[in-house]
């Protein structure tokens, strides 16, 4: 598995239980984490029309980053890295299980993107039926991690 993929654990009501595993060959992160039900839908909301342009930056946040906090989190920030629509996701994960919160445990890493990858993602999480197993799936682009740190290396800035 090379890219984002979210899947439904545990839900109510109130809270959904999500478990995030992300890579991008040599790295890879993983946790889970509580959101309100619809977050994965504001998620895909955000990240709609994604890239509108060159200098197009779309941010999302889920869970929770604090490591006093329950949970884990992550925080995707989707550039664009050219003209032609080349993306990339800049993602840090927090593990839900911190075991000394002066020494918070995460992974950051970069996933090269395709638009109609993006696309494909928010059209699975606006048709995912609220129910245990449910998944959606980010697929990375076929450059690798390298590739986006060597062509654009102020891609982290902002």
């Amino acid at each position: 598995m090379r890219g984002i993929e979210f899947e439904v654990v545990w839900l109510d009501q109130d809270v959904t239980e999500l478990k995030v595993t992300c890579s991008n060959g040599p790295f890879r992160g993983a946790t889970k984490m509580y959101v309100v039900p619809d977050a994965l839908s504001m998620a895909a909301e955000t990240l709609s029309g994604f890239p509108s342009g060159a200098r197009d930056i779309r941010d999302v946040k889920l869970g929770a980053l604090e490591p006093n906090s329950a949970g884990g989190g992550i925080r995707m920030s989707f550039r664009c890295v050219d003209s032609a629509g080349h993306a990339a996701v800049l993602v840090t994960v927090r593990p839900d299980e911190s075991q000394v919160p002066e020494e918070p445990l995460s992974v950051c890493l970069y996933v090269p993107v395709e638009p109609y990858a993006i696309d494909v993602f928010v059209a699975k999480v606006r048709s995912m039926d609220r129910s245990i197993g449910a998944k959606a799936y980010l697929q990375m682009a076929d450059h690798n991690a390298e590739w986006v740190k060597r062509r654009f290396p102020n891609i982290a800035v902002g």
